[in-house]
């Protein structure tokens, strides 16, 4: 007896991957539209974080790592945008090229920089650090692939890649998370230090921004390559 099962419905993965990649544009708009407007004014900069007075170099590199990440955190998803994969495929490698030439590769040479004199202690600067040379070479990867025209190879490296740039706005979701949960805290474990419980929070959004992020764009593949090799049919 032969039986013939029916194609695996792959719509409502579809619609959640259409919903997660909207989601994820808008939130990286957003960031861009709250961050990098204090570092564009000339002899206004007003950075995010603290700044080394003794280390003359430390906000002119974060300068040039908050401008050129921004841009690319604001045309990352654009990459994945189907639509304009299929119909308009020069626009989508002018936006692979700046965002690969005008984001990623200075935005994470100067981001090393700039991890190296962060005043946020050892951790904070190990994981960043180690954020900014994986996200340097997975997008080195997705460059390679592309270049050897293996598609698949490059869009696996290129889901990586934006998963190192989503940890920008992963960390501050998680920065506002675990201040709110460690406020309870405050009087009986950090004498009410508010400086303290926020180092505490930013170390672990650092970490949690950085690994949370590569654990679940991992699974994300794997996940995905499970379902193209389920058969279409099977004989019994």
């Amino acid at each position: 007896m032969v039986s013939l099962s029916a194609p695996p419905d792959r719509t409502p993965t579809r619609r959640r991957g259409r919903v997660a990649l909207g989601v994820v544009t808008a939130l990286s708009i957003g960031i861009v539209l709250y961050s990098l407007p204090a570092y564009l004014v000339p002899g206004d900069v007003n950075p995010r974080v603290d700044i080394r007075d003794d280390v003359a170099i430390h906000l002119p590199f974060l300068i040039v790592h908050a401008t050129t990440a921004g841009l690319a955190l604001l045309l990352g998803p654009f990459q994945f945008f189907a639509g304009i994969r299929r119909n308009h495929p020069k626009v989508h490698r002018v936006i692979g090229r700046t965002y690969l030439l005008g984001g990623i590769l200075p935005g994470s040479l100067s981001g090393i920089v700039v991890a190296a004199l962060t005043t946020s202690g050892p951790i904070a600067m190990v994981t960043f650090i180690t954020l900014d040379i994986v996200w340097f070479y997975s997008a080195y990867r997705a460059y390679r692939a592309v270049r050897a025209r293996d598609f698949a190879e490059h869009e696996r490296w290129m889901l990586r890649n934006m998963a190192f740039t989503f940890a920008a706005v992963t960390l501050r979701i998680y920065l506002g998370l675990f201040i709110g949960v460690q406020m309870p805290l405050l009087e009986t474990v950090y004498d009410g230090e508010f400086e303290r419980l926020f180092a505490v929070a930013y170390t672990a959004s650092a970490v949690g921004s950085f690994a949370f992020n590569w654990l679940f764009i991992e699974i994300y593949l794997r996940r995905k390559q499970v379902r193209q090799t389920v058969p279409a049919g099977a004989a019994q």
